[in-house]
């Protein structure tokens, strides 16, 4: 049986797949930091809020698979795989490790360490547009 925090982590992937940015924000604490890759670290549930509708709005569609949550104190390592399609429409697979640091019930860090750069349109993930190519 998975244990609170593994169905916490289930219903944040949920809340994603659908589109539920505020959903998920509910789970962070208000100052919260959250770390996309190599992007600047976001604080503040408003701002992890928009992030959140950003990245899905840039996605056609996403899905998470949980391959694994483990509990170490206070810290989850999650493995996902992300399911999505490219700009060409070919399905994604990509795969994802997040570490989610807790106090209490709250997210106070979050940790995504994932390359999302086949999920975008080249003029975004390389600088070059379609056309220079």
């Amino acid at each position: 049986m998975p244990s609170a925090r593994e169905e916490m982590v289930r219903t944040m992937c949920a809340q994603v797949d659908a589109g539920d940015a505020g959903g998920f924000a509910r789970w962070f604490a208000a100052n919260a930091t959250y770390t996309f890759a190599n992007e600047p670290t976001l604080v503040g549930r408003d701002a992890i809020e928009a992030a959140t509708a950003g990245a899905a709005a840039a996605l056609p569609w996403v899905r998470h698979s949980i391959d694994q949550v483990v509990e170490v104190g206070d810290q989850l390592f999650c493995r996902f795989t992300i399911h999505t399609a490219s700009p060409t429409g070919a399905a994604l697979a990509m795969p994802c490790v997040t570490v989610i640091e807790l106090l209490d019930t709250e997210i106070i860090d979050y940790q995504v360490h994932m390359d999302l750069t086949p999920a975008l349109p080249i003029s975004v993930a390389g600088g070059a547009t379609a056309s220079s190519t």
